[in-house]
C-alpha cells in the first residue's frame, strides 16, 4: 500500500520518514475502522507512539526490547528485572516506559513462552490480556513476504540497483504484481484446488507462491486467467503449517496470569 526507499548506513529508520508512510496508508483507510499497528523491537519510539495515538488515531502493539525501563507505582524497574518462569504471564496496570518518561499511560504485556523458550514484553496503548499476544502474533505474517520478495520469488537483492528512484520504481511494479499473485492464491485455496499447486498435506507455501504456481499452470495448460478484485476480510481460510511439531505447540500453549508483580 504504501513504501519509500531509505539510503543510509544504519538500519534504524527515523521517525519522519515512518511518518510519511504512515501519511500515505491513512489515506487510504476507511474512517470507520480501528486501525492498530504491529511493530517488531526496531520501532519501540516514544514519539511514534505518541504520533500515532494523538496524530492518526490509531492503536498499537509494539515489542520492546527486555533492557527497557518502566515506572511502577512510582518505581523504575528495567523490564529484564521481570523475572517469569515457563508458561507465566503479567499485565500491567498503566506505566510509563523509558529512562526518562519515554512514553506515559501505557500497558505492558509480559510472558515466558514455555514452546519457544521466550520471553515477551509488547507495550500496547490499550489495556492487555492474553488476546494482546495472539494480536502480536498476526506480525508473523510478514515473514512469508520477506522470504517471497528474496530467494522464494522476486530475488530483489539480485537486481543490484542502487538508484533510490530505480528503486522505488521497481517496488512499485512488485507490488501491484504481489498483489495479483495472493489473489490468485486466495482463490486457487477457497476453491478447493490448492493441491494441484502445493502438493503438501496443509498449506506449507505462502498465497503469493501458490499464486505464482497457478499461473504458470494456467500458462501451460492454455487456462484462462481470472482478474479477482479484492481480498476478502473473512480470517485465513487454510493457515500456512511450516511444520506439524510448530502447529501442535500452538495448541499446547498455556499461561497462568500472574495477579501480582513478580520478584525480582
Amino acid at each position: 500500500m504504501a513504501w519509500r526507499v531509505v539510503v543510509q548506513p544504519s538500519s534504524p529508520v527515523r521517525l519522519w520518514t515512518i511518518q510519511r508512510v504512515l501519511r500515505q496508508v491513512e489515506r487510504l483507510m476507511l474512517d470507520d475502522v480501528a486501525i492498530v499497528l504491529l511493530a517488531d523491537r526496531g520501532f519501540a519510539d516514544g514519539k511514534l507512539m505518541t504520533y500515532l495515538r494523538e496524530n492518526l488515531g490509531w492503536h498499537f502493539r509494539i515489542r520492546i526490547k527486555r533492557s527497557f525501563q518502566f515506572q511502577l507505582e512510582g518505581e523504575w524497574r528495567k523490564v529484564s528485572s521481570v523475572q517469569l518462569q515457563p508458561g507465566q504471564a503479567y499485565f500491567t496496570p498503566q506505566v510509563s516506559v523509558g529512562k526518562t518518561k519515554l512514553y506515559a499511560n501505557i500497558y505492558l504485556a509480559l510472558a515466558h513462552d514455555r514452546p519457544s523458550d521466550e520471553d515477551w514484553v509488547i507495550v500496547s496503548d490499550e489495556p492487555t490480556t492474553l488476546q494482546t499476544f495472539a494480536q502480536y502474533r498476526l506480525r508473523v505474517c510478514v515473514e512469508e513476504s520477506f522470504l517471497d520478495l528474496k530467494s522464494n520469488g522476486f530475488n530483489l537483492e539480485a537486481s543490484r540497483l542502487r538508484d533510490k528512484f530505480a528503486l522505488s520504481q521497481l517496488c512499485g511494479v512488485i507490488a501491484l504484481t504481489m498483489l495479483f499473485l495472493v489473489l490468485q492464491g486466495v482463490q486457487v485455496v477457497v476453491s478447493g484446488k490448492r493441491r494441484q499447486v502445493d502438493a503438501h498435506w496443509n498449506r506449507g507455501m505462502s498465497y503469493l507462491k501458490m499464486g505464482w504456481n497457478w499461473i504458470r499452470l494456467a500458462i501451460t495448460q492454455q487456462r484462462k486467467i481470472q482478474v479477482y478484485p479484492f481480498l476478502s476480510s473473512l480470517p485465513d481460510p487454510q493457515p500456512a503449517i511450516a511444520s506439524k511439531r510448530q502447529h501442535n505447540h500452538a495448541f499446547e500453549r498455556e499461561f497462568t496470569v500472574l495477579s501480582r508483580f513478580p520478584a525480582s
